[in-house]
């Protein structure tokens, strides 16, 4: 039998008839890949008033189901001295062998030689902050002389927001002069932080609300 995956109300004005309309919506795709989908449009109001338009999937060709992870290289450890400026490399005094992690040592390249768009996925307490910490050294280190760099960490939780503004407080901004500042949820003084901060640590909610504000 048929099994509806999708349906909602869409008004048609009559003054409106001749123009053209669009409704965007996702329905699932199932295995086995059926041949088609109907789309099927309905009057609530007139009898037998009504249009069919099958969509055909024999052409269609799917993405993979599950995209594979990157493969984890079997890499020498980048030494902390490949950042290449005492300053930042002060920032990472703690680490005893004085290398990066396999993960950081396989973005690092990336994170912190280029400007390109990155999208690092890996296990907890695999040391994705400090990849975080490779983007944000990169900002500094490329920024003309006598601007004022600015990035944004959003953190999903408000323990792991008010945890990274307590280590990076120390970190950057003893360590490096940065301004850092914490979003507190309130509009107004948020938006005064967040134009002196260098470093604004914020949860997803809190950067929503100020962002919706970037007119101001």
């Amino acid at each position: 039998g048929e099994k509806v995956l999708h349906h909602e109300p869409f008004m048609l004005k009559q003054r409106y008839a001749n123009e053209e309309h669009s409704v965007h919506f996702s329905v699932p795709m199932f295995e086995p890949l059926p041949p088609q989908y109907f789309l099927k449009v309905v009057s609530d109001r007139w009898m037998h008033a009504e249009t069919t338009l099958p969509i055909s999937f024999r052409n269609l060709i799917m993405p993979h189901k599950f995209p594979p992870h990157t493969e984890l290289l079997d890499l020498q450890p980048q030494p902390v001295t490949a950042l290449r400026e005492p300053r930042f490399e002060q920032l990472y005094a703690h680490l005893k062998s004085k290398t990066f992690n396999p993960i950081q040592t396989q973005t690092f390249t990336q994170l912190y030689e280029t400007d390109e768009n990155v999208l690092v996925c890996a296990p907890t307490g695999s040391g994705k902050t400090i990849c975080a910490e490779f983007a944000l050294l990169r900002m500094l280190a490329s920024a003309p002389k006598g601007t004022k760099p600015r990035c944004v960490y959003v953190a999903p939780k408000p323990a792991i927001a008010n945890s990274r503004f307590a280590d990076w407080s120390k970190r950057f901004g003893d360590g490096l002069g940065l301004e850092v500042t914490q979003l507190s949820g309130e509009t107004a003084a948020d938006l005064k932080l967040l134009e002196r901060g260098q470093v604004v640590i914020a949860t997803a909610e809190q950067w929503d609300v100020v962002s919706r504000k970037w007119k101001q």
